[in-house]
């Protein structure tokens, strides 16, 4: 039979719960919580036997965990500067190339498995049912073993970048603006910086141009234009997606406190947001492909783009209210149309690579 507790945080085992250390055979699992990321913040907790809890596949939960569909995130610019690098030949250091690229997946996991410890530490994904992996908030561990993996996985990716930054020295100069990105953003004391009002730009810099430039440099490639702007129009695209996500959230991140640029605008102007956002997307990807992928490609990408667009604008500017399917709807649109894009970019890489 299952127990329930509610504690204040003013509790002396408020954090023991919340962190999942108060029993080693049981699992507190976050029902209700009020006035989230307060002073006077309760939650109520569900305490179950780990042996009562249903566990899915061990692959499925580590996927989970890690959130291996957000890889698609990283994946495909290290996709995009290496197949520009081996067109151009400029690939020189191929052993470089490989440490960088599992030094940046083991960074990535350490900043989705903390961005999870955090986000249930302060509140969001305990408010917001569909935000982070659910790997604590269903018992498939405990935020205290997430926070232990996520310090191992940032070891791995700072002993992986030096021996890259010792034959690159450039390399350093990005791996520290990015570490001090990481460390302002881990030590905001209200919320991460993802619910700071403009804090986007942060992630805008990590995975675009910090992410193209520094993998390009430790290729052992010079430094040039390109691999700036593939970091600038891959990093607008991914805030689209987060402005996205934020958007379908307004409501409910909005009563529990949590701000971030779409809330801060509200429903009428976010949606503005988007569509402009998008609009602006769609040139800069013009700009990008005239330059320097050739007017075929920028031409009829943006083509077939802006069509999709229309109906994706027309969804967008037809929603009435926040709550309701009609956000779900739009959202699932709009990544599709992100998809689409990716898979069209992907495309002409795999086109000039097998062309070369």
């Amino acid at each position: 039979m299952s127990e329930f507790v509610t504690l204040s945080k003013s509790s002396p085992e408020f954090e023991s719960y919340l962190l999942g250390t108060f029993a080693k055979d049981k699992r507190a699992l976050p029902v209700q919580t009020l006035n989230v990321n307060s002073a006077s913040e309760t939650v109520t907790f569900k305490i179950v036997s780990v042996s009562t809890l249903e566990f899915p596949p061990r692959i499925v939960r580590i996927m989970k965990t890690v959130k291996f569909r957000s890889f698609l995130f990283i994946l495909v610019p290290l996709f995009l500067i290496l197949t520009k690098n081996i067109v151009d030949q400029t690939l020189r250091d191929p052993i470089s190339t490989l440490i960088s690229t599992f030094g940046v997946i083991c960074a990535f996991i350490s900043v989705n498995l903390r961005n999870d410890y955090t986000d249930h530490v302060r509140g969001v994904d305990r408010v917001l049912e569909r935000s982070g992996s659910r790997a604590i908030q269903n018992g498939w561990t405990t935020a205290a073993h997430i926070k232990s993996l996520s310090t191992v996985f940032l070891w791995i990716s700072l002993i992986c970048s030096l021996p890259v930054m010792f034959a690159y020295n450039e390399v350093a100069i990005v791996i520290v603006v990015a570490a001090l990105i990481g460390l302002w953003a881990q030590f905001q004391k209200r919320i991460s910086f993802k619910y700071q009002i403009g804090g986007e730009f942060a992630l805008f810099l990590m995975f675009g141009p910090l992410l193209t430039v520094g993998y390009q440099l430790a290729m052992g490639a010079p430094f040039d234009k390109e691999s700036l702007w593939i970091g600038v129009v891959w990093g607008w695209a991914v805030l689209f997606v987060v402005h996205l996500r934020n958007f379908i959230n307004i409501l409910p991140s909005s009563q529990a406190g949590f701000r971030n640029t779409v809330n801060w605008l509200g429903f009428d102007r976010s949606r503005r947001l988007i569509a402009i956002w998008w609009a602006i997307f769609l040139i800069i990807n013009l700009f990008y492909h005239t330059v320097y992928a050739g007017k075929y490609w920028g031409v009829y990408v943006s083509v077939a783009l802006v069509f999709l667009s229309c109906t994706f604008i027309s969804k967008l500017k037809s929603l009435s209210s926040p709550v309701g399917g009609d956000l779900r709807q739009v959202f699932k649109y709009g990544f599709t149309l992100f998809l689409f894009t990716i898979g069209l970019w992907v495309f002409e890489c795999l086109w000039y690579l097998l062309a070369s």
